[in-house]
């Protein structure tokens, strides 16, 4: 009984240093760096030190987070062995940009080989307005936006280049693939050169999903601008909507358990040196257009990014999204947001509470809600492995059930702390009513 308070306690300590290393990080890219929290990086354990550095890679955070105390002259708050780490990922993520480099280049020459006009999407074309270096970034895959009319053209023009998809489809996202003969691990480094690559097609900004429907620039091919990334030639969205899709793509995973918190880290810098533009956003303004739906996505997306990183909202974004989100979803921010985003790969169900507010149809929301409790099989899956070795496929079988194992116990201790932290957030949602009525009698007084 003794050992068991004892290590009951010593893990409450150790999830303590962990929270409190993550925030200090998150401090240290506010438009006024707070470096002061720092110093609980010296104090953690090894053990404790190799789960931090896994957030700080699954979150995307790891390279700029290196860079920002480069910058600041200040890595010796990191300890050598964190420093040493961070800087051996750097290292070995330039390589593995340069190859991602050289397969952006293959495929737009691809594309322009077989007169498909496409737009690259994410990735490389958020060099430098959202990502200051190229190598900065941990890409996993590339996206290009087309016409449905070039959808069969695009894709014979992948074919090309090695890619295959198992489902071609011209009213949404289509994934396309080189054959993979490697079995994931989650021992596997992330920042090593890829062993299998991706090419997701997509037909629009907002990808049609089961639970939101919403309004869209669908002109966006007409509005494409060329780029040059040292001697790659390609087309990119127009900066306004690269905006709005950077915002939507935020949100859409942030429906889902999880999100890379160094998406938000990038509209934070965005919204910084566009802080003045007003002419910028009002175009974006209108492009985006004026639905409740659309509103309400960007002022969610918005106040969290601001919530976590304290950025300033450039105040035409800041009177376009007044009063889109109601007293529930502030609630959540205050109650949930910082815990949620903290949270470790896969992420956490505390998100679910926000359905109300963003889904309108009861039958939708109670699909949603047994979507994220109930898991499908294609959630739990590290993907086909297609080979006739018998070897490698024994090794599928063992990493897909140790991967289902690691989400399936991941997503239980989510269900279990749920009943507490639904008390939480029905007290939240009083105590913000209490504060709202408050507020209402001072103003009549």
């Amino acid at each position: 009984m003794i050992l068991a308070c004892l290590s009951a306690k010593n893990a409450k300590k150790t999830m303590g240093r962990k929270w409190m290393a993550k925030k200090a990080i998150l401090s240290s890219f506010r438009p006024d760096p707070d470096f002061s929290g720092l110093a609980i990086l010296r104090r953690l354990s090894i053990r404790e030190t190799r789960r931090l550095l896994l957030w700080l890679d699954q979150s995307g955070l790891a390279l700029y987070f290196l860079r920002k105390l480069q910058t600041a002259e200040a890595t010796t708050l990191l300890g050598i062995e964190l420093r040493d780490e961070l800087e051996q990922r750097l290292f070995r993520n330039r390589q593995r940009t340069n190859d991602l480099l050289e397969e952006f280049k293959h495929l737009s020459l691809s594309f322009c080989a077989f007169d498909v006009p496409v737009a690259a999407l994410k990735g490389f074309t958020l060099v430098p307005d959202y990502c200051p270096e190229p190598h900065l970034r941990h890409q996993t895959d590339f996206d290009f936006l087309v016409e449905p009319r070039y959808v069969d053209a695009a894709a014979i023009a992948l074919q090309t280049c090695g890619y295959t998809t198992e489902h071609l489809t011209k009213s949404g996202e289509s994934c396309f693939t080189t054959p993979l003969q490697h079995v994931p691990s989650r021992a596997d480094d992330l920042y090593a050169v890829q062993r299998q690559r991706q090419v997701d097609l997509h037909t629009s900004l907002w990808e049609e999903c089961a639970w939101i429907s919403l309004e869209h620039p669908s002109d966006c091919m007409n509005h494409r601008q060329p780029r040059i990334l040292q001697d790659i030639r390609f087309d990119a969205l127009s900066p306004e909507d690269a905006f709005i899709f950077q915002v939507f793509h935020s949100f859409r995973h942030t429906f889902r358990s999880w999100i890379r918190v160094s998406w938000l880290l990038e509209i934070s810098r965005f919204l910084l040196a566009h802080q003045e533009d007003e002419n910028f956003w009002a175009r974006v303004t209108a492009r985006a257009g004026r639905s409740e739906g659309t509103r309400r996505i960007f002022a969610f997306v918005l106040e969290l990014t601001s919530h976590l990183f304290e950025c300033p909202v450039p105040h035409p974004l800041s009177r376009w999204v007044a009063g889109a989100l109601p007293d529930s979803v502030h609630s959540w921010f205050e109650q949930f947001s910082v815990r949620w985003i903290l949270s470790d790969w896969p992420g956490s169900l505390l998100n679910i509470f926000l359905a109300t507010d963003f889904i309108q149809d009861h039958e939708l929301r109670t699909e949603y809600w047994k979507s994220r409790l109930l898991p499908g099989k294609a959630q739990l899956t590290i993907g086909k492995i297609r080979s006739s070795n018998r070897n490698m496929q024994r090794e599928a079988r063992n990493a897909r059930w140790q991967y289902v194992a690691h989400r399936s116990a991941k997503h239980f201790g989510n269900v279990l702390s749920l009943p507490l932290n639904q008390i939480r957030w029905i007290l939240a949602q009083r105590l913000t009513r209490s504060h709202s009525i408050e507020s209402q009698y001072e103003i009549t007084r």
